[in-house]
Order: C-alpha cells, then structure tokens, then sequence
C-alpha cells in the first residue's frame, strides 16, 4: 500500500507546474499572495517561493524561501521581512546518505 502512494504521490508532483501563483483574500480585508517557480537540471531541484502578506490596514510583512536541492543534501534559505522593515534570515541545511 505504501508503494502504491508513494508512486501515486511521484507522479503527481512531476504533474504539477513549475510556476504558480495563488492569491487569498481574508474576510478583514487582508491578503496572501503567494508564487512559486522551480527549475530542474543536472541532477538539482531549485525553488523559489515568495509570499507577500498584506494587512486590512495596507501593512506589509514578506517571507522569502529559495530550495535548492542535489543528490544527498537539500539547503534552504529563508528572508523574513516585517512590516517595520526589519529583516531576518535563516538558513538550514540536510543531509542524507553517505
């Protein structure tokens, strides 16, 4: 059974763009609006996804992730930025196998 998902689950990820963009309104008035856009080659997997959060009031928060992934290792990259403009970064690194 666990076969049969995980094969379901990789062929549907491989059926998914590569770009998307969504935008969420919120019942106040605030909204999410949310790209993604992923590149494959020689044997690595980049994505970058961008969010940008807009209050009722017009205040603006951003958060920012750039994936990168190869064999044996996926490092990611975050940027938060606040609405007061302060910005904060956090980087995290996997790794698997030998």
């Amino acid at each position: 059974m666990q076969t049969r998902f995980l094969a379901f689950s990789i062929l549907l990820a491989s059926a998914l763009p590569a770009i998307s963009d969504v935008t969420i309104s919120g019942n106040n008035g605030g909204t999410i609006e949310k790209s993604r856009d992923c590149s494959r080659g020689d044997q690595m997997v980049q994505c970058q996804t961008d969010t940008i959060f807009t209050s009722a009031n017009g205040e603006v928060a951003t958060k920012s992730r750039l994936r990168t992934t190869v064999a044996g290792a996926s490092e990611a990259e975050i940027i938060l930025t606040g609405p007061d403009g302060n910005t904060r970064t956090r980087k995290r690194l996997i790794t698997w196998g030998n």
